[in-house]
This record gives structure tokens, sequence and C-alpha cells, in this order.
């Protein structure tokens, strides 16, 4: 994990306040008008830590997929710091619509310097530069008084562009993880997996499921978004596996069998929120942000073309999970805005 601090001379986007010294947050929700739970795992376990660091605000929400419109307008506009919660909206090129997080003119007067981001990603590899009109817009929106959460080093090059303090603190998902997690060698039967239809690998995931049913006798497929049922439908090798709802609801009372489970599948938040149940989860990478939080914790991740060859190697031997600097990082994100609860 890195950090890189510079200074800004822009715009502070200090808080308008509310009145009466009530703190307003407004909060652009990546869960809204999402069709991945996912974003809704990373909205439950971000807003948590937000209402945990400002027990007293005044909290308000608005789609950050659709943009702000009308009524979005008006309550970032009273705000006095708006938080976009973790998704991959950040482009190096020019976007007119602007990409996952669309902004008309009017959204970017009412926004001006208040936005904070708090693990947000890039949509694309850094590719040496940013647009122009890219970083003039950036410049106008992100807030210069307070250092922006990413997610990956393209992210973070992004935001330096735009002339902002950022750190790379991997996904904030994890943050609230225990500090230090283990996990003894063993065989459970049952194991909760996953698939990603939209990064498909048929020759390796194909392999992924004939190794599950050498290792497992009970399975539980979740779904992390509705198109993965289709894809997991489409294998001839496929385990007859209970089908898991794909609503958030329905994941947690899986994880909630009092038998012992394995959550082992290339969803990165279902391995994440599989650990925050307290089991066993194995991560298969299928992009830079699984590898990346791979290389940076010791949270479990494989490749997803090695992991049928790797994966019996790595649950026959104890997990040993350590995420001090990822509580150290949560610690200096959350505690700059002491100065905000104080205003």
């Amino acid at each position: 994990m890195t950090q890189h601090m510079q200074s800004s001379t822009a715009s502070t986007g200090a808080p308008r306040g509310t009145g009466g010294g009530l703190l307003h947050l407004h909060l652009l929700d990546t869960s809204v008008a999402s069709d991945n739970v996912g974003d809704e795992i990373i909205t439950r376990y971000l807003r948590a830590q937000l209402e945990a660091t400002f027990p007293d605000a005044y909290f308000t929400t608005s789609a950050s997929h659709d943009g702000l419109g009308r009524f979005g307008r008006r309550l970032v506009k009273a705000a006095d710091t708006v938080f976009l919660l973790g998704t991959n909206a950040l482009y190096s090129r020019w976007r007119a619509r602007g990409g996952l997080m669309p902004m008309s003119r009017a959204d970017v007067r009412a926004m001006d310097g208040k936005l904070v981001l708090f693990g947000v990603g890039a949509n694309r590899a850094w590719t040496g530069r940013a647009d122009r009109r890219q970083v003039r817009r950036l410049s106008r929106l992100l807030s210069s008084r307070f250092t922006h959460s990413v997610r990956d080093g393209s992210a973070m090059k992004i935001v330096e562009a735009a002339g902002r303090c950022v750190l790379n603190g991997s996904c904030p998902t994890i943050w609230t993880l225990p500090r230090q997690q283990s996990f003894a060698p063993a065989r459970p039967e049952h194991v909760i997996f996953s698939l990603t239809a939209y990064r498909a690998d048929r020759d390796a995931d194909a392999r992924f499921l004939d190794w599950l049913k050498t290792r497992y006798t009970r399975f539980s497929f979740w779904p992390q978004q509705v198109e993965d049922i289709a894809y997991f439908d489409s294998f001839a090798n496929r385990p007859d596996a209970t089908r898991i709802a794909p609503n958030l609801a329905a994941f947690d009372r899986a994880l909630a069998d009092p038998a012992a489970l394995d959550v082992v599948g290339s969803r990165l938040h279902g391995g994440i929120h599989g650990l925050h149940a307290g089991r066993r989860s194995v991560i298969l990478a299928v992009d830079n942000r699984a590898r990346e939080i791979g290389a940076e914790t010791q949270i479990p991740v494989l490749d997803r073309v090695e992991a049928p060859d790797r994966l019996d190697a790595l649950l026959d031997a104890p997990i040993e999970i350590d995420l001090t600097a990822s509580h150290e990082l949560a610690t200096r994100y959350l505690s700059q805005f002491e100065e905000l609860r104080a205003a």
C-alpha cells in the first residue's frame, strides 16, 4: 500500500453547513442503479465507517451511476462534504458524460470542491498522462482540504494529476476486518463458490469447477450478478449446487450456516464479505484489483488460471492474515476528519 501527499492552492470546498451546527454529509451511493451486489457490499462497509466517524451527522444519499438530478443537486449544494463510495469511477481520458460518475455542468457547479473519494478505483489502467479537460474537471470537483482514498495505483496517478492529496489504501472494505485472522488447515464438506460472467474464461473456470468436486461434497453457488447464473449453467461439468439468491441477505444467511464451510471464487467482494463472516476465503483473481489486494495484504488471492493447481496446497496449510497496515491507513484517512466534526 502506498500513499502520496501534495499541496494544492485550489478551492478548499470548506463546509457551507446546514445551520444550527448540524454536519451534513452527502453520499454518492454506488449500489443504487447497479446490477452488481458487490456494490452493495462496498457501500455497507464504507457507510458504516463513516457513520462511526460522524455519529452525529445528517446523511443524505443519491445515486452515483445516474448523475445527481434536480433533487441530488439540491442535497449536494446544501451538504458540507460529499463522499463518493468505492467504485471504478476515475478516468484519465476525458468523458463528456463522466462514465460511471456522470456530471452535468450544473452537477459540477453544485459539487464545486466538496467531493472526497473513499476507496475509488480507476476504470482503466493509467496510460502515462491525463487529458487536460479531465484534470480541470477533477480539480474543480475534488476537495483540496482532505486526502482522498483510492484503491489502486492507476487511480492514485489520476488524482495526483488533478493536484490533490491521495492515499492508496487498497479497498476500504478490508479496513474493518480483524487486525489478525488465522485459519487452520481443514477440509470442510461445504463450499460457497462464485464465478464472474463478465470476465469469462471457460477453460480456467471449467478446471475450477472440476477441482471443487475433488475437495467438497456440498456445493452452494452465489451469483454476485444475475448474469453469473446463466454462465454457471453453461458448464456441463458444473457440480450439483444449491443456488443462493443474488442478494446480500441470502448470502448472509448462507454464510451463517452452523457447519464449517469455505468461500472460494472469483468475486472479490464476495470473498471479502466471507472473511467478515469469519469464513476461510480464497479469491481467484480475474483483474488487477484482486491481484493488488493480494500483493498488498495477506488475504489469500490466487490467479484464476493457476488456482486449480495451487488451491489444495493453500488450504492444507495454515493461513495467517495480518492487516495491521490496512488498519493504520484507515486511521490515517478517517482521523483527518476530526476538524470537520469539530467545525
